[in-house]
């Protein structure tokens, strides 16, 4: 099978193809990274899944945070664990191919 040479192609995956998946290498290991913490320090049982708001000084305002709730936070770890369900279903096969493209995906 002969190689792909084409100019506009080489330059389109060295300069998007790679770089993105760089970035979404490193967004399964931080994924992984706070799932592992959320679960080794159990934060799950510290965090009612309520309304109540997190007292972390948050305030719609120039920092840019905004106060969040317990059940937001839940959500979002909720969220974090069926995306890494689907990159690591069928053996791993969407993360194995993401980092077989990736060059630095830390």
């Amino acid at each position: 099978m002969p190689n792909i040479t084409n100019v506009e192609a080489i330059k389109f995956c060295n300069e998007q193809v790679r770089p993105f998946a760089d970035q979404y290498g490193g967004l399964i290991f931080a994924a992984q990274k706070i799932s592992d913490a959320w679960t080794a320090k159990g934060i799950g049982a510290l965090v009612p899944n309520t309304a109540d708001l997190l007292a972390d000084g948050a305030v719609t305002g120039p920092d840019g945070r905004t106060p969040i709730s317990g059940a937001e936070i839940n959500a979002f770890a909720t969220n974090v664990a069926a995306f890494l369900a689907s990159v690591n279903a069928s053996s791993g096969a969407v993360k194995n191919a993401i980092l077989k493209i990736a060059v630095n995906p830390r």
